[in-house]
């Protein structure tokens, strides 16, 4: 078995046939798909073992809700493929070729990691718009310096579902986090140094309201805090090259630039308990390698944290208002 595809699955009844069928429509055939509902609600469950009665090589993991994290752990400790490949459940393959590129991808580069593009399919208008940003050149760039290109061009992205990884490099999902997949690439890239990308994009990331992404708590703050304190300590100490380490801080100031977006979006006021430890890692912008940390670390030097909520409110204003 090649590959192995894990599916986490929760009230998503509108969206699953979709997934699963874009994933039977593939043109390569040697793979496993793991679906894992996590006590869904919703007729999913019923949907999953409609498929695993179908198909012999889909496999359906029924569990009591404990959240995406853990559903993709429970999916990855059973996968019997070569090399993982994380989809979500409400998402769908829009290449029919996709798992063979990244098989004959793989064979050209053994690569214990390959990453791809994704492009934003807009649930309620049904468009699926062009992917806004291009993968360096991979003739040209390998590796570390791969990885420092990328965060240059704002073509860093940490989320699962970008990526086809080794089993053998696996590394569990943090199940306290609801930024659990920031914290899970960081470890991933630790474990190894053999990564490639191919300059396309294969999945529709769909857009809804009322999804995980699109809902603002005050976890999302305090999990963004711990995780940036955590790695910054982490990449600082640790036996990686100094073009890695530029990479990942740079990545990093990228996501503190985020966190900020989403101190000046949330309306919970027990944030304001957690203005010292924002602005003790506001150093991480003085590695900005690309546009919008290095913007933000321009105003922050010189008007300071409040004036670059109030402004980061404001533009937030604007948008919404065309």
């Amino acid at each position: 078995m090649f590959f192995s595809i894990v599916i986490p699955v929760y009230n998503v009844e509108k969206y699953l046939d979709e997934c699963v069928e874009s994933i039977l429509n593939q043109s390569f055939t040697d793979y496993e798909v793991i679906l894992v509902d996590d006590g869904s609600k919703d007729s999913s469950g019923s949907i999953c073992d409609k498929y695993s009665e179908k198909y012999s090589f889909i496999k359906t993991i029924h569990k009591p809700n404990g959240g995406q994290a853990d559903a993709r752990n429970v999916g990855t400790t059973v996968a019997s493929g070569e090399y993982i490949i994380y989809i979500d459940s409400d998402d769908y393959i829009i290449d029919n070729n996709f798992f063979s590129d990244v098989y004959e991808h793989i064979n050209t580069s053994n690569s214990d990691v390959v990453i791809y593009k994704f492009s934003k399919y807009f649930d309620e208008t049904k468009v699926l718009e062009k992917c806004s940003f291009s993968f360096p050149d991979s003739k040209k760039y390998h590796g570390d310096e791969m990885l420092l290109e990328m965060v240059k061009k704002d073509a860093y992205y940490g989320m699962a579902w970008t990526k086809a990884f080794k089993k053998s490099i696996a590394t569990e999902f943090n199940i306290n986090l609801v930024c659990e997949d920031m914290d899970w690439f960081f470890n991933l890239l630790s474990n190894t140094d053999s990564f490639s990308v191919i300059d396309k994009a294969y999945i529709a990331y769909r857009q809804r309201s009322g999804s995980v992404t699109s809902t603002l708590r005050i976890k999302n703050l305090t999990d963004f805090i711990y995780t940036l304190e955590k790695w910054s300590r982490k990449v600082l100490t640790s036996d990686i090259s100094e073009t890695k380490r530029k990479a990942l801080y740079g990545a990093m100031a990228k996501y503190y630039s985020n966190m900020l977006i989403v101190y000046a979006r949330l309306k919970d006021k027990s944030k304001r308990e957690s203005v010292k430890r924002v602005k003790a890692l506001s150093f991480l912008l003085n590695y900005s390698i690309n546009k919008r940390p290095m913007q933000i670390n321009k105003v922050y030097k010189t008007l300071g944290f409040s004036a670059v909520i109030t402004i980061l409110k404001i533009v937030d204003r604007l948008k919404g208002a065309l």
